[in-house]
């Protein structure tokens, strides 16, 4: 029995495709309000910061959010069930290689961001999600009382792995795009979740997760059931248990009746 359903946001609960506008379909919102009247938990599992998972709060109450590639687990009120953070001494090393051979790279806190150097990539990424621009340079006293779960590197896989190749406990994922996330090695979405499914008293063949990018492929092997989406990676697919169709073709809607969680019925009034 599904206890428990983490959903990656873009590309899973968002469509962006050209015609789906950068919303959320309405079958889906209709499927998360059945799921909720059936008493299934329900969270977000993604690889934005906190800052940039505030505005599903409106559109539908979560039960929780493990974020920054899993790397900070909260509940709806806020309570903290997971926080992994970088080696400082990681931190450390990595200013000293942009200050040695600059590259635009992103510092996030839990709450707050820096950049090692200002760089008008970084700056437009933020204007173009209607955020605060980040703060900067970063500050490596920080490191005492405010760590680094994730960073941000702006520049092409390949170049990302050369460039940090000193850095000793990382690991280098990505939702797409030459936009790299950065986590501690050891850490992930299914880290987070697992985290969260310990807190509640959830066995892992009873959470279901559904995501479409590389950076979902380890938790769409480590959920009970794992459905990546009809537009997900090549690799997300072959990680998952079953491949449901197109995020703006009504893919959660369709995975859901496929397994029996949902049934017309209970969609009839949403």
């Amino acid at each position: 029995m599904i206890e428990a359903l983490f959903f990656d946001i873009d590309g899973t609960l968002i469509d962006h495709s050209a015609g789906g506008g950068g919303k959320i379909p309405h079958s889906t919102i209709a499927c998360l309000n059945a799921l909720r009247k059936k008493n299934i938990k329900l969270f977000v599992a993604t690889g934005r910061p906190l800052e940039m998972v505030h505005f599903l709060k409106p559109i539908f109450p979560f039960d929780g959010f493990v974020t920054f590639n899993g790397q900070l687990a909260i509940t709806q009120e806020g309570s903290v069930l997971h926080r992994m953070a970088h080696n400082p001494e990681d931190i450390r090393l990595l200013a000293k290689l942009v200050e040695e051979d600059p590259f635009p790279c992103l510092l996030l806190e839990e709450t707050d961001k820096f950049y090692l150097k200002d760089y008008n990539v970084i700056r437009k990424h933020y204007k173009d999600l209607n955020l605060p621009i980040p703060q900067g340079p970063y500050d490596l006293n920080r490191l005492n009382k405010h760590p680094v779960l994730q960073f941000l590197a702006y520049m092409p896989y390949e170049d990302v792995v050369r460039r940090l190749q000193p850095l000793q406990h990382i690991e280098v994922t990505s939702a797409g795009g030459d936009i790299l996330d950065i986590i501690p090695k050891g850490g992930g979405k299914e880290v987070g979740i697992a985290a969260v499914a310990n807190h509640y008293g959830w066995k892992r063949e009873n959470i279901c997760v559904f995501g479409d990018g590389n950076n979902d492929c380890r938790m769409l092997e480590w959920a009970g059931t794992g459905i990546a989406m009809g537009n997900g990676t090549p690799a997300a697919k072959a990680a998952a248990d079953y491949v449901t169709t197109h995020v703006g073709q009504d893919g959660i809607q369709n995975a859901l009746l496929h397994f029996g969680l949902l049934s017309e019925k209970d969609l009839k009034n949403f």
